[in-house]
């Protein structure tokens, strides 16, 4: 590999990788402050609520996050240009039109999981338009390489978040309608960061022509279709527990897959940094020292990933009292089998990334696509027998087979 590469991945990565550790610790701080203080079945209904704003969320999304990255990326000084104002426009389009939707089926769809989740459409629909924007640009500032400002971002909002729980605190109670003010509240935070940091002006000189709509529309078609497979065979599964048994049973598999959910953002920091240079190695034909990297990718995260689940079944007891409450240590065992399913579905992820720079977008969609299949259909035939833990079982088939 070229040393001025893995310079620039060693530099990307740390600086990302210090500001997602340094917010993944304050972030688990907030998680022990909500599973100490909040009741279960409060925290189950506010984890209902983030999965239905992540559905909506990527619904709106119509794929262009990725799309973003890889041409505002590309050594190409004309789809620097013409990438950004497309997608805010294309972005601003399926947020309101998703918002709309929402607004209309929200009484029915809510009351599939609890009624009492209705009451907070509004809280609902604040956080999706301000996550929706916030994730997109994230996205750009991976893009064009902002990653000491990604990461103080990153630090500020997760801070944000744990100091903001102190007033609440105070009067001695943390319950749904709390703990939704709180996420509005550092949802906006970041978002308001990323527009006083990011040099907007320096990639809306070319207005969009009907050509760089259909240009960007068609690459990102596909990566749409992968982010709606993704989300199955990650998310819907929650949807089926929470339609089958009660909040509370959704609370404990979120506890459980807290830890998982912290190495795959942890994860992410370095995929911030490996997608963009994929991409820009893409572009200009260099596909040996892409596969170079991508092999030695898949050696260090699998050496790594093995240590972290083998402490992890040793001291799983342990580990969930420390890091939630004794109340939680049923969850244990899905807590320790989840960071086995993270390793595997690590490396999936490693192989899986190459094929939208390499110019493949439609791959891992039919890769994926498979997966939400045998996911849905596991989830619906073990959550009756085994409770949150056959989406454990779910999950762990799946991304075995994809």
């Amino acid at each position: 590999m070229d040393k001025n590469l893995r310079r620039k991945i060693l530099k990307g990565s740390a600086a990302t990788s210090i500001g997602t550790v340094s917010g993944l610790l304050l972030n688990f701080v907030a998680v022990m402050i909500m599973t100490r203080y909040a009741p279960k079945e409060d925290l189950g209904i506010f984890v209902l609520v983030i999965v239905i704003v992540n559905m909506f969320n990527i619904l709106s999304g119509l794929g262009v996050e990725l799309t973003l990255v890889k041409f505002i990326a590309s050594q190409k000084e004309e789809e620097k240009q013409e990438v950004l104002l497309p997608v805010l426009i294309i972005r601003t389009l399926g947020t309101l039109l998703l918002s709309i939707l929402f607004l209309l089926v929200a009484r029915y769809f809510l009351s599939l999981f609890d009624d009492r989740i209705y009451k907070y459409v509004w809280y609902i629909l604040a956080i999706f338009i301000l996550a929706n924007y916030r994730d997109l640009f994230y996205s750009l500032m991976q893009g064009i390489n902002l990653w000491k400002q990604f990461s103080i971002v990153n630090v500020v909002s997760s801070a944000f978040r744990v100091i903001i729980f102190g007033p609440f605190l105070l009067l001695g109670k943390i319950d749904i309608k709390i703990l939704l003010i709180i996420e509005i509240l550092s949802t906006a935070q970041p978002l308001i960061h990323q527009l006083l940091v990011i040099p907007f002006k320096n990639y809306l000189h070319t207005k969009p022509t009907r050509h760089s709509m259909k240009k960007i529309i068609n690459f990102s078609i596909p990566i749409y279709l992968n982010n709606l497979v993704v989300f199955v065979n990650g998310q819907l599964n929650i949807f089926i527990l929470g339609i089958y048994l009660s909040p509370i049973s959704v609370a404990n598999y979120d506890v459980a897959r807290k830890l998982p959910t912290a190495l795959k953002k942890m994860f992410g920091a370095f995929i911030a940094v490996y997608f963009p240079n994929l991409a820009g190695l893409f572009s200009t034909g260099d596909k040996k020292t892409a596969v170079n990297l991508i092999e030695r990718s898949l050696g260090t995260f699998s050496i790594l990933t093995t240590l972290l689940f083998v402490f992890s079944f040793l001291f799983r007891n342990e580990l969930t009292s420390f890091l939630f409450s004794k109340k939680y240590v049923e969850v244990s065992m899905a807590f320790a089998l989840l960071i086995l399913n993270f390793y595997i579905r690590g490396l999936g992820d490693l192989m899986g990334y190459p094929f939208v720079p390499a110019g493949y977008p439609s791959v891992p969609t039919w890769i994926n696509a498979l997966a939400s299949i045998i996911s849905i259909g596991l989830s619906i035939l073990f959550i009756p027998i085994y409770g949150y833990f056959g989406i454990v079982y779910a999950l762990l088939i799946m991304n075995i087979v994809s």
